[in-house]
């Protein structure tokens, strides 16, 4: 059974959740000087870590200032472009969007020992 397309209907059902939650494309920690740092990052209950395709992610919560209490956007004409270049096929509505989720130090050192390309890093 493949994934269900979200659709514009479906947004309108919606809390607004890519509208929480700041993501953004981070480096694949290599060094021990990197690992140790997104360890630290970590530690506060809004970050958490994610792999997507191969590709690594921060992801800080919280919500838009923007939105109001029905989760609306009250800027929505003059929106920035990250927001009307967001595409609804991949929203998390019906389907995760990561491969690999890191919520604390610990469960980045599982993975990190379980990695061949991490073998005397950690």
């Amino acid at each position: 059974m493949g994934k269900r397309k979200t659709t514009l209907t479906d947004c309108h059902k919606c809390n607004a959740k890519c509208c929480h939650n700041l993501s953004m494309h981070i480096g694949r920690p290599v060094t021990k000087s990197e690992i140790e740092d997104l360890k630290w990052q970590l530690q506060f209950d809004t970050v958490r870590v994610y792999i997507r395709h191969h590709r690594w992610y921060q992801l800080v919560d919280g919500k838009c200032m923007y939105l109001d209490k029905d989760y609306r956007c009250t800027i929505y004409d003059k929106r920035p472009k990250k927001c009307r270049d967001y595409n609804p096929p991949d929203c998390e509505l019906n389907h995760k969007f990561y491969d690999i989720m890191f919520e604390t130090p610990d469960d980045l050192e599982k993975y990190l020992k379980k990695s061949k390309k991490y073998k005397n890093k950690t």
